[in-house]
């Protein structure tokens, strides 16, 4: 069970963690915000920095990615919150477009009533981004925090190391597939 539990956290919160700590951190790193020689201290460091000055600067909009971190907390549990927040607003989504034939009687009790039910619901969305580690279902919270954690920092370094995500070179060959190119033949021909 143990197994099963670790590929699942893997897989919707391990791999997830690890692409967004790689985007959001090879942004940082590009912009300058980081500097790549920095140690993990440093880089926990520097981000409560950068926290503490988004606070007082609250008005100053870098993008939409970087202050939605910023508003849950940023470093990996920001970024947990953040992950969770987005996965349970677009199951509700989701969920309201399966569910359509139901909207009919969205506004059945009036329009007050559907405005503090969404207002409800989406608070109690924000409080189970804040408290991510009890959203996703486990047999072993630990198990999915470490996994989480894992991925956070696989990015970090990923991108602290200035490498494209190993996405990448499968992207390009499933690109050039898609082209009708098969990579390893024009690979094997380049190296002629």
């Amino acid at each position: 069970m143990v197994i099963l539990d670790f590929f699942e956290a893997s897989i919707k919160l391990g791999i997830p963690m690890a692409a967004l700590s790689w985007f959001l951190f090879s942004w940082l790193y590009n912009s300058g915000e980081l500097d790549r020689e920095d140690d993990r201290r440093a880089i926990k460091a520097r981000v409560k920095k950068m926290k503490k000055f988004y606070e007082k600067e609250k008005r100053q909009k870098r993008n939409y990615f970087y202050d939605k971190w910023m508003w849950f907390g940023s470093g990996f549990y920001g970024l947990a919150g953040l992950w969770t927040f987005a996965v349970i607003e677009i199951t509700d989504l989701f969920s309201f477009v399966y569910n359509f034939s139901a909207s009919t009687q969205l506004f059945d009790e009036g329009l007050m009533n559907f405005l503090v039910t969404l207002g409800l619901n989406q608070l109690g969305n924000i409080l189970n981004a804040f408290l991510w580690f009890a959203y996703w279902p486990a047999d072993s919270v630990l198990l999915w925090v470490l996994v989480a954690y894992i991925g956070y920092w696989v990015g970090v370094e990923i991108a602290r190391s200035n490498q494209g995500f190993p996405s990448e070179g499968w992207l390009g060959k499933l690109t050039k597939l898609m082209a009708g190119k098969n990579p390893s033949k024009n690979s094997s021909e380049n190296s002629e």
